[in-house]
C-alpha cells in the first residue's frame, strides 16, 4: 500500500537560476531556470505571496457557517468563500484571522482552534493557515474597516452541512474555502 502521507525524499528538480519578473511588495512574479525530473531543461513561473494568508469557519451555536461572496476579477465571476485575507505587518496569522472574521462579516469569536496549513496551488506559493471560530457574537458597526476590493462583499448565514454540499458539488469553487469547511465538517463530526 502507498503512504499518501508519505513527504520525505529528494527533490528531483535543481534550480539553476532564478528571475524576479514583477515584484510590488505583496507578490513576486518569478521564473526558474530548472533542470526538470527527466533530466531535461526547462523552466517554471510562480507567484509568491509574501504575507502569510489565513482565512476562518466561523461557526454558530447553531450549526451555521457564514460565507463571503465576493467578485473575482481573474475568474470573471461572484465567488462563494469563508472569511479570509492576508497578515498585515506585525500580525500573527490568528490576529490576522480575528481581524478578517471583523471586518468581512461583523463578529467577533471567543473561541479559535487552528484546522492546519497548507498551500494553494503550486504555481503559487502562499503559506495558507485556517481556524475553526466557535462563539460568535456581534460587533460594533464601523470597527473595521473593509478594503477596497472588499466594498461589493456579502455575507450569509447558511447550515455547514448546506455550505460542505457547496464545496463538494463545486457551486463553492475557492479551493481554500472548500478544503477549510472539508476539515472543520470533519472536527465537528459532520
Amino acid at each position: 500500500m502507498i503512504d499518501l502521507l508519505e513527504l520525505d525524499g529528494p527533490n528531483p528538480w535543481h534550480t539553476q537560476s532564478t528571475r524576479v519578473v514583477f515584484d510590488d511588495g505583496h507578490f513576486v512574479l518569478r521564473e526558474d531556470a530548472v533542470t526538470q525530473p527527466d533530466g531535461q531543461p526547462g523552466s517554471y513561473v510562480y507567484l509568491e505571496v509574501r504575507k502569510p494568508v489565513v482565512s476562518v469557519v466561523p461557526v454558530d451555536a447553531d450549526g451555521n457557517v457564514y460565507l463571503v461572496r465576493q467578485w473575482r476579477y481573474p475568474w470573471g465571476r461572484n465567488s462563494w468563500e469563508i472569511p479570509g485575507g492576508t497578515c498585515e505587518a506585525g500580525e500573527t496569522p490568528l490576529d490576522a484571522a480575528q481581524r478578517e472574521l471583523g471586518e468581512e462579516v461583523g463578529v467577533r469569536a471567543s473561541d479559535w482552534e487552528p484546522l492546519g496549513t497548507g498551500y494553494s496551488s503550486a504555481s503559487v506559493n502562499a503559506h495558507w493557515h485556517t481556524f475553526l471560530a466557535h462563539g460568535l457574537e456581534p460587533i460594533q458597526p464601523g470597527r473595521y474597516q473593509r478594503d477596497g476590493g472588499e466594498h461589493d462583499m456579502v455575507a450569509r448565514r447558511v447550515s455547514l452541512a448546506v455550505a460542505v454540499a457547496a464545496a463538494m458539488d463545486g457551486r463553492i469553487a475557492h479551493g481554500m474555502s472548500a478544503l477549510g469547511l472539508l476539515r472543520a465538517a470533519r472536527r465537528l463530526g459532520i
